[in-house]
């Protein structure tokens, strides 16, 4: 009797991350900026840019950032990160701006880890003035990987921020650390709804009530809101009729290199974005066509 063998080929589990990968990385520079559109929700324009880090490791390709920056947060590599992130963020921007698009701001993300680091905002303002960026052209966006105490030096950041008048918004709202307490402790200006809330919109009707509270709250604020993770045209429509302001994600457009980035502002800025049209293709045929104009009877002489 003939016996035959299987074989699965086991292979080797990737390494754990390190602080000294993450050392090297810093050091040959190996992190790529994408940067990704915020649209007016009413008007269909385009507001801003976030900046989204990605580690482009020889041996491991692009790394997303939540495999690597909780690990910088823990390990204080942050601080060595921020001159890089803002070098490379302003130095794009302010070819964005010479290309045309003067009126669109940069966001990045900031942790508590960084506001406390007493060099922070003076390095912000270096390249600020290194690249001519107006301070309100730059918006930090405080994410909630880190918990906040209240501690002098945050405090202190903050009020620096705010003395420069760089815009402040609270990311992933409602997830994480206390957001209310951010809220409290934080002279924000906008509010952007953590994306598992819109990606789930429609599976239970709880997500539909938070992000309604969140749009109701940030408006009785005050602030701007601004939905993440945005990726049907159905999303889009209900938050509109929600009242949310603005929105970003894949319905709108994918993070995008610079190279990419410039035709598709070309393309885009100044005229609604040209969405994947919802796949109703009977819907689309029923539309009438305009009437053709009746002809005008010859003028009497």
């Amino acid at each position: 009797m003939a016996i035959l063998k299987y074989f699965s080929r086991v292979l080797p589990a990737r390494r754990p991350i390190g602080v000294r990968d993450l050392e090297h990385a810093l050091a040959k520079n190996e992190f790529v900026f994408y940067y990704q559109p915020e649209w007016d929700l009413k008007t269909g324009q385009i507001l801003g840019l976030e900046a989204l880090v990605r580690w482009n490791s020889p041996t491991r390709g692009l790394v997303a950032p939540m495999e690597f920056i909780p690990l910088m947060e823990r390990s204080g590599l942050i601080n060595k990160f921020t001159p890089l992130l803002l070098e490379q963020t302003l130095r794009d921007l302010n070819l964005i701006h010479r290309a045309g698009f003067g009126t669109l701001t940069m966001s990045i993300n900031i942790s508590v880890v960084q506001l406390k680091d007493i060099s922070f905002v003076s390095i912000i303002q270096k390249y600020l003035n290194k690249y001519k960026i107006a301070p309100q052209f730059l918006e930090c966006e405080l994410t909630e990987s880190v918990e906040m105490h209240g501690h002098p030096l945050e405090e202190r950041s903050l009020q620096a921020l705010q003395a420069l008048r760089i815009p402040i918004s609270i990311d992933d709202f409602g997830t994480a650390y206390s957001s209310f307490g951010h809220l409290k402790r934080v002279d924000a200006y906008k509010l952007k709804i953590d994306r598992d809330f819109v990606i789930n919109l429609f599976n239970d009707i709880k997500n539909e009530k938070i992000v309604r509270m969140i749009i109701q709250l940030g408006h009785s604020l005050g602030l701007m809101v601004l939905a993440e993770g945005i990726e049907t045209p159905e999303q889009e429509q209900w938050l509109l009729a929600n009242g949310c302001d603005a929105g970003q994600g894949f319905w709108f457009s994918r993070p995008l290199p610079l190279d990419l980035l410039l035709p598709f502002l070309k393309k885009h800025t100044g005229a609604a974005p040209a969405r994947t049209p919802a796949k109703k293709p009977a819907a689309a045929k029923a539309r009438k066509k305009p009437a053709a104009p009746k002809k005008r009877a010859p003028r009497k002489k």
